[in-house]
């Protein structure tokens, strides 16, 4: 029994994770990942072939996706995550991929959002976009270093 459940596991390993990310506004971008680590309003959730089921609430933080060797690092902006049996579907209220954030824009963005907050400590909004903007220069540092 233990040889065909380590068997079971190198088999949905070497097929990986069906992932769909979907963005409103974009096309669906469907591919194939060993690893997708994604953060949930419970914490990181970090999915692997043989996952359990996980249907959560996307949080603002880094979404890191490992393919073979390579990994992609982008800013997630909240939304909702299913999956189940290896498939992946991740709809995200906002994304953006580290090589195409807009330092400048993001470092406005994060002085912006900190004024707001020092006028009104309660403003839920600005702390939001305080932290995305930290999140999108967080990814960028990490990629451009």
């Amino acid at each position: 029994m233990q040889r065909s459940s380590a068997r079971d596991a190198k088999v949905r390993a070497a097929r990986g994770l069906a992932v769909v990310l979907a963005v409103p506004g974009y096309r669906e971008f469907v591919f194939r990942a060993d690893r997708v680590r994604v953060p949930t309003v419970d914490g990181v959730q970090v999915l692997e072939p043989g996952h359990d089921r996980v249907d959560a609430t996307l949080d603002i933080g880094v979404l890191t996706v490992r393919a073979g060797t390579r990994e992609w690092l982008a800013a997630l902006h909240g939304g909702e995550l299913r999956a189940a049996d290896d498939e992946i579907r991740l709809t995200a209220q906002g994304l953006e991929f580290a090589e195409r954030i807009d330092v400048a824009r993001a470092r406005t963005a994060q002085t912006d959002a900190a004024q707001r907050l020092t006028d009104d400590r309660r403003d839920t909004e600005a702390r939001a976009a305080l932290q995305r903007a930290n999140v999108r220069l967080a990814v960028a540092a990490r990629t451009r270093a």
